[in-house]
């Protein structure tokens, strides 16, 4: 079977930064399942990875707009601390909230904490990067019904509640 709308992919991976370093990775015991077509991975990737098969190995090279996306300045923005509920005024650098603005949830890291303002980075943090994945196909299966209703593979014990 190969891999195309509606199937559930199983990949291990390497991701890896414009210098080489290794910025994630996902080995063959702890591969990863998502499915195709559902945009639960960058675009780039699953473009690469459609009419593929098990056992293929491929390597792909990305740039932010096939990834993660450029990086958006207006993304970074200072909040005041009146805004956030008294426990969440005092972030350490690097933690991630999650907070809904204009109905739409984004993750936001700190940038930086004033004394009454917070500075948050809604960016990926991969955001403006070239990527590079090498990446190994372990196996390619239809989807089940639920897994298309619901957008995304489900591994073994997945539950919803």
């Amino acid at each position: 079977m190969i891999a195309a709308q509606d199937t559930v992919v199983h990949i291990s991976y390497v991701l890896r930064d414009a210098k080489g370093e290794i910025l994630d990775e996902s080995s063959a015991d702890d591969a990863f399942e998502y499915l195709q077509g559902h945009q639960n991975i960058v675009p780039g990737l699953e473009k690469a990875i459609a009419g593929r098969k098990a056992g293929d190995k491929i390597k792909v090279d990305l740039t932010p707009d096939e990834g993660y996306g450029d990086f958006d300045p207006a993304l970074v923005r200072k909040f005041p601390k009146s805004e956030f509920p008294a426990k969440m005024r005092n972030p350490k650098i690097g933690e991630m909230l999650q907070i809904q603005e204009d109905g739409i949830w984004r993750v936001w890291t700190v940038q930086s904490v004033e004394s009454d303002a917070i500075v948050l980075d809604g960016n990926h943090e991969l955001a403006g990067q070239d990527l590079h994945f090498e990446v190994e196909i372990h196996g390619v299966r239809a989807a089940t019904p639920e897994e298309i209703e619901h957008g995304h593979a489900h591994s073994p014990g997945h539950h919803h509640h």
